[in-house]
């Protein structure tokens, strides 16, 4: 049943017995997998919830019948937090799908001083709109039931302001800072963090002592000097290892 085609829905109502399928949905589903009257497929809804569906009708009334209610899936007790300063080209498009792959629940497109892309307001609400889209078509690929949340481009100085909803925020820096195991072991047990990763020109020493001050522990990864669009997924990765594992040493959950 996991090789079903997987639509995220909108919220649905409790007992529900037909939906009706949105435009993009449907299109995906009769248009590029080019599934008939009678296919399964699978329907996520907001809250994660899956439902296994049957095609009832194509074109131009698309509808799906509800023919049971999966048992929703336990949701992992922590969440990870990336922002991501904007990179150059499409490098962002590869960052949201492979960070999401990876377990990122939360993006944050920042604005920092050696950015070099620096979108206009008229430009930024087209590529929010083409993030999404990658997020969802990237839960689809990994069979995530949930789509990370996507904030929209946010200025430096208005990042700072966000620290004090995570636990812990993590700066990796190639100057002088922490092993990333040194400093995870001396924690206490996590459960809402935040990664900050720098433009192609490296963080400026003054956004360094900004984010120290408000709180950001900077950080020595255990690999080479990694690229804007790559440090995100490996210290994602390196992150949801740690936290499974401190999981599984008390008992599979995390308080």
């Amino acid at each position: 049943m996991s090789s079903l085609p997987r639509l995220f829905l909108p919220l649905l109502s409790p007992g529900i017995k037909e939906i009706p399928l949105e435009p993009s949905p449907a299109h995906y589903l009769l248009k590029v997998l080019r599934k008939e009257v009678g296919d399964a497929f699978l329907g996520i809804d907001p809250q994660g919830r899956e439902y296994d569906l049957i095609l009832r009708n194509g074109l131009p009334t698309p509808l799906a019948g509800v023919v049971g209610v999966r048992a929703r899936k336990e949701e992992s007790p922590y969440s990870i937090a990336l922002a991501q300063a904007l990179p150059k080209g499409a490098k962002m498009d590869s960052i949201l799908r492979q960070c999401t792959e990876v377990g990122v629940d939360r993006f944050i497109p920042i604005l920092t001083r050696r950015c070099v892309s620096r979108p206009g307001e008229d430009r930024r609400s087209h590529k929010v709109d083409r993030w999404e889209k990658i997020l969802e078509e990237s839960c689809r690929q990994s069979q995530r039931v949930t789509i990370p949340r996507l904030d929209p481009v946010t200025d430096w100085s208005k990042v700072l302001m966000l620290f004090k909803e995570f636990d812990l925020v993590l700066l990796p820096y190639e100057e002088q800072a922490p092993s990333f195991s040194d400093l995870l072991v001396t924690r206490p047990v996590l459960k809402r963090l935040l990664v900050l990763i720098g433009p192609e020109g490296g963080w400026d020493p003054v956004e360094v002592k900004e984010a120290e001050e408000k709180g950001a522990l900077p950080v020595h990864l255990p690999t080479p000097i990694l690229r804007t669009e790559t440090a995100g997924v490996a210290v994602t990765s390196m992150l949801r290892f740690y936290l499974d594992s401190q999981g599984s040493r008390i008992g599979g959950e995390i308080p």
